[in-house]
C-alpha cells in the first residue's frame, strides 16, 4: 500500500515538473515556435525631424495702459462702466475741481498785482535813467530800482507759471482715454479719495494683437540664439499649460519678437514675448497657454513613438525584432515633440521596434509580429497542401 502511494506521488511530481517546464519556456519566449510571443511593432523612420521647445506662457495685451490719476481729489463722477468701448480722449472719471479752481483764482490775482508792480517799476526805470545820466541822482538809486523792476518781472512770472499749473489741475480733475480700448474692472466709485499717483483707476485694453509672455530656460537659450541668428522665429500657441501639446490643431500662430537681453534673478530664466498674427475669439488677455518655438529641423532623423522608449538602469533603450528575437537596443534621446521621438543608437531605417511590450517578455525572448503565423502553423499548413 506504501508502494503505491509512494509510486503516485512520484508521478504526479514528475507530471506536475513538466507542465511547470512547458508554461516556463513559453513564457520565457524560449520554446519552440509556438512559444514566440506576438508583438505588436513599428518601423524606425529617418526622416527630418522638427526642433522647438514648448514652455507655459501668458497671453496679455500688447498695448494696455493703466489709468493713473495724475492730481488727487474726490471723485465726483463716473462716466464709463466695466467693459465699455471708450475713444481716445473720452471722460472717463471726474474729479472735484474746486480746490484747483480756487488755487486759479488766486493765481489770477497774484499776476494781475504782479504784473501792475513790474509796469509801475518799469516806468519809474524809464524816468530815473535820464536823470542818472546828467548825474541828478546816483547810480546806486538807479540800479535800485533796476533791482526793483527785475523783482517785479519775477513775481508777475512765478504768478503765471501758478497759474498754469492751477489749470492744469482743473484739466486733469477731468480723466480722459489715451486710447482707443475697452474699459477693465474699475477700482473706485464716485466719493472715493482719489490720491495723485495711486493705484490704477482702471485698465484698458487696445483691440488687436496679443503678446505670449513666457520665460525661456538658461539651458535653452543657444538654441533660440542660434534660431534668431538665422531668421525669425515662429511660434505657435496651444491651448492652457495643463492640456499635452500636440492632441489638435494650435489655437494661433505668431513669431518671437523679444528677448531678454539679462536672465530675471527672480525666476532664473529670460523674459520672452511672442506677439500672435491672429486674435482667436477663445483667447483673452490673462489666460494661461502652451508656447512653442519652432527652431528649425534636424536632418536624418530616426524616429520612433515615444511608447517605445524603455529606460532601465543604464539608460533609456527599445527592444527591435532581430531574427525573430526581441534585441534590447540602447538609444539617446535628442529631441521630443508631439509624442514622437528624434533618437540615437544602431537603429536601421524600416527595423521594427516593439511598440507595446508583453509583460511576460524577457531580452532575447523569441517573439512574432502581430498578425503572423506561428512556426508551427506555418509547417502544418505546408505538410498538408497538396
Amino acid at each position: 500500500m506504501k508502494t503505491r502511494i509512494l509510486l503516485a506521488v512520484v508521478v504526479l511530481a514528475l507530471v506536475a515538473g513538466v507542465v511547470y517546464r512547458t508554461q516556463f519556456e513559453s513564457a520565457d519566449g524560449r520554446g519552440g515556435g509556438g512559444g514566440a510571443i506576438e508583438v505588436k511593432t513599428v518601423a524606425a523612420e529617418v526622416r527630418d525631424f522638427p526642433v522647438g521647445i514648448e514652455l507655459p506662457g501668458t497671453l496679455e495685451a500688447a498695448q494696455q495702459v493703466n489709468i493713473v490719476s495724475q492730481v488727487g481729489g474726490a471723485l465726483t463722477k463716473q462716466h464709463v462702466q466695466e467693459g465699455d468701448a471708450v475713444r481716445a480722449g473720452q471722460v472717463l472719471f471726474t474729479l472735484d475741481a474746486r480746490p484747483a479752481q480756487a488755487r486759479m483764482a488766486q493765481s489770477r490775482a497774484a499776476l494781475t498785482g504782479a504784473r501792475a508792480e513790474t509796469a509801475e517799476a518799469e516806468k519809474k526805470l524809464e524816468r530815473l535813467k535820464p536823470l542818472m545820466q546828467t548825474g541828478y541822482i546816483s547810480r546806486q538809486e538807479y540800479d535800485d530800482a533796476q533791482v526793483a523792476a527785475e523783482s517785479a518781472r519775477a513775481r508777475a512770472g512765478a504768478a503765471a507759471a501758478a497759474l498754469d499749473a492751477a489749470r492744469l489741475d482743473a484739466q486733469y480733475a477731468q480723466i480722459r482715454a489715451p486710447i482707443d480700448g475697452r474699459v477693465g474692472r474699475i477700482g473706485v466709485r464716485p466719493g472715493a479719495l482719489v490720491q495723485a499717483g495711486g493705484d490704477a483707476l482702471t485698465t484698458i485694453v487696445a483691440p488687436g494683437a496679443l503678446d505670449v509672455r513666457a520665460w525661456l530656460a538658461e539651458a535653452d537659450w543657444a538654441a533660440v540664439s542660434a534660431a534668431r541668428a538665422a531668421g525669425k522665429v515662429a511660434a505657435e500657441i496651444h491651448p492652457d499649460a495643463l492640456t499635452p501639446v500636440g492632441r489638435g490643431a494650435p489655437l494661433a500662430h505668431g513669431e518671437l519678437v523679444f528677448v531678454d537681453a539679462q536672465i530675471d534673478p527672480a525666476t532664473g530664466a529670460v523674459p520672452i514675448k511672442v506677439r500672435m498674427h491672429t486674435l482667436p475669439a477663445a483667447l483673452l488677455a490673462g489666460q494661461g497657454v502652451r508656447l512653442r518655438l519652432l527652431l528649425g529641423k534636424q536632418a536624418g532623423s530616426t524616429v520612433l513613438p515615444e511608447a517605445t522608449l524603455q529606460h532601465g538602469q543604464q539608460g533609456t533603450y527599445v527592444y527591435v525584432v532581430r531574427e525573430g528575437v526581441a534585441a534590447v537596443q540602447p538609444v539617446t534621446v535628442t529631441h521630443r515633440l508631439d509624442g514622437m521621438l528624434a533618437i540615437e543608437g544602431g537603429l536601421a531605417a524600416g527595423e521594427r521596434v516593439l511598440q507595446e511590450i508583453p509583460k511576460r517578455l524577457k531580452a532575447g525572448g523569441k517573439v512574432r509580429l502581430e498578425g503572423e503565423r506561428p512556426a508551427g502553423e506555418k509547417a502544418a499548413t505546408g505538410q498538408s497542401a497538396p
